[in-house]
């Protein structure tokens, strides 16, 4: 789910800094769960992804599948609570993720909302693109 509630906030980084790229990054993310863009999801997941609840790249992408396939719309809010750099090409950001949709079910159309705390991590890979390399709760 950390993926579905990827958000851009409007920063103050130069543009092409690396935290520009990783808030550029949030945003292609954001705009590829809401448009239910698996394709472009995908892209932005690392091969290497591997997160504390034992999921790799290929779990993600089904949950990710699963969960907007139970949503017919879905709107995201996001605050990018701070951004760390531990190392040339990996960044931690911690996120306050929130979710609105649509679902339909045995009794209807109803609203669905979720709200989360996340960090998520990102890996600069060899073309200068950041992907999501793991993800968890806080």
């Amino acid at each position: 789910m950390a993926l579905v509630l990827f958000v851009l906030v409007a920063g103050c980084a130069d543009p092409g800094s690396p935290e520009e790229q990783v808030r550029d990054t949030i945003l292609q993310a954001e705009l590829a769960a809401e448009a239910r863009d698996m394709g472009a999801i995908r892209k932005l997941v690392h091969d290497e992804y591997q997160d504390r609840s034992g999921r790799d790249r290929r779990m993600l992408i089904n949950q990710v599948r699963l969960y907007l396939m139970a949503r017919q719309s879905l709107e995201l809010l996001v605050k990018i609570n701070d951004i760390k750099f531990t190392a040339n090409d990996f960044a931690e950001v911690d996120v306050t993720a929130a979710g609105l949709g649509l679902r339909a079910g045995m009794e209807g159309l109803g609203l669905t909302a979720d709200s989360d705390h996340y960090q998520i991590d990102l890996a600069r890979d060899d073309d200068g693109n950041w992907l999501l390399i793991g993800a968890r709760g806080l």
